[in-house]
């Protein structure tokens, strides 16, 4: 039915019939497929200046059999015009002109429109490579995954530089191998972005996977969340085939106030929690807690403030500006890597003031506030380190006097000596300042960041029930 409903505003294609539902260009002699194997969806608001640039790349294409559903979301300029245009020229080319509705809402009903085995997304401030769809359709019948993701280019002004991800990856991957990817860099357009990725269809059908329109902020995000606890595996291709360009008048475009951004950030840390229990086992999950939880408050408590440097003001008294590009500055995979950034500074200067490497403070961390479910296999989970590395920190920070040498040895758990206690303290002071400057001062915020550290304490304690009941039963 809301297929239907959306169907009746699209602009009627008067080219002649071929078959029972395949169309033929008079002018052109090309044949739009029945069935497609690819649905490209590309919503428009005000693109005019870029928008054909946009539709001549995908027209262009070496590969053929797909449909382009190209979605007016109300626009104001000539965008209407163009895509009529097009339209009138080759059949491959399907319209909508709809009322204002935001681009998650636009792109749902380009996928409830969509007819192809596969879809495709682009922005209509942006184009692809001739070899785009062809690569990625090859590469999901060749490899049989659910996702396939490509690298990209992104272009400011007369620049263009590459960006990709699963660097070293030439292999189908499963969905936990991808979510441990995810984890190990969350902050990169690489894995939230739509327009870099080959989706199937059927998934997004049968499971009902559609961006959430309830936020006009990360969406992005959450749709590929929401697809991946249902896609079983994922193929990389190291090629990069899409060229973003960042815009003032593009669709992404827009500001919120603080409390919009913290409500937002509640609900994307519901469905990244959700994810990862989802994706991993019970025991995987219970593992990598630390990490998860370590990347949700981190990402929870950005702004788009750096601290001073250290030598200038106490750390937390004066806020600079990040050297993002325009338009970026509330994007949560750019504040999750600033945020990064500005923890290790902290971390830095206290590990200049107590003579320490960068890794030994980070492992004080760690115990200072893993307390007694600190053990060594959630250490090296943590500070994302094999054994070797782990213990060699641990054997330092023993060498010192800040870890009990006994344990260390012995490879049980860890636990800090009392020496520890003044790095603890500026740990303390450093955490506290962070989370004033991330939040400035709102309670809002700050009433997040203690949600998300009351679900690790709970997650703490449910693993540590889990393993209790485990033994029992055993004995």
């Amino acid at each position: 039915m809301a297929e239907q409903q959306t169907e009746q505003r699209i602009e009627s294609n008067t080219e002649p019939q071929t078959g029972s539902d395949s169309r033929i260009s008079a002018s052109t002699g090309t044949i739009a497929p029945a069935a497609p194997t690819v649905s490209i969806i590309v919503p428009v608001y005000n693109a005019a200046t870029a928008l054909r640039r946009c539709i001549d790349s995908i027209l262009g294409q070496e590969y053929r059999d797909f449909e382009l559903i190209a979605l007016d979301d109300g626009s104001h300029d000539d965008s209407p015009a163009i895509l009529d245009e097009y339209a009138a020229k080759d059949p491959r080319v399907r319209v909508i002109h709809k009322p204002n509705s935001g681009v998650s809402d636009t792109r749902n009903q380009g996928m409830a429109l969509a007819r192809g085995t596969y879809i495709q997304f682009l922005d209509a401030d942006d184009w692809i490579t001739e070899d785009a769809t062809k690569l990625l359709v090859r590469a999901a019948e060749h490899s049989g995954a659910d996702m396939v993701i490509a690298d990209f280019y992104r272009v400011v002004g007369e620049d263009t530089s590459r960006k990709g991800g699963l660097t070293g990856i030439d292999r189908v991957i499963s969905h936990e191998e991808y979510a441990d990817e995810l984890l190990k860099d969350p902050a990169d357009f690489y894995f939230g972005v739509l327009w870099n990725k080959l989706y199937r269809r059927d998934i997004i059908r049968d499971h009902q996977v559609s961006m959430d329109t309830s936020v006009n902020w990360c969406e992005d995000f959450i749709f590929n969340l929401d697809y991946m606890v249902h896609a079983a595996s994922v193929y990389p291709i190291h090629v990069p085939m899409y060229y973003y360009v960042k815009t003032e008048g593009s669709l992404a475009n827009h500001a919120m106030k603080l409390s919009e951004t913290v409500r937002i950030k509640r609900y994307v840390f519901d469905y990244y929690t959700e994810f990862f229990r989802q994706v991993y086992d019970e025991d995987t999950f219970a593992r990598k807690r630390a990490s998860i939880y370590r990347y949700l408050i981190a990402w929870a408590s950005d702004g788009s403030a750096n601290p001073a440097l250290p030598s200038t003001k106490r750390l937390g008294e004066e806020r600079l500006p990040l050297i993002v590009p325009d338009g970026m500055r509330d994007n949560p995979f750019i504040a999750a890597h600033q945020a990064s950034r500005i923890l290790d500074r902290y971390l830095e200067r206290i590990a200049t003031q107590f003579g320490l490497e960068l890794g030994e403070v980070r492992v004080i961390v760690f115990l200072h506030y893993g307390g007694d479910t600190a053990d060594f296999k959630a250490l090296q989970d943590y500070l994302d380190a094999g054994r070797v590395s782990a213990t060699r920190l641990a054997e330092s920070l023993a060498l010192k006097g800040y870890v009990d040498s006994s344990l260390t040895l012995k490879g049980a758990k860890l636990e800090l000596t009392d020496k520890a206690a003044p790095v603890e303290h500026m740990i303390d002071q450093a955490a506290a300042d962070f989370e004033r400057l991330a939040m400035g001062g709102s309670q809002a915020g700050a009433a997040l960041i203690a949600e998300i550290r009351d679900a690790a304490a709970r997650a703490e304690a449910e693993t540590r029930e889990a393993v209790n009941t485990a033994e029992q039963s055993e004995k």
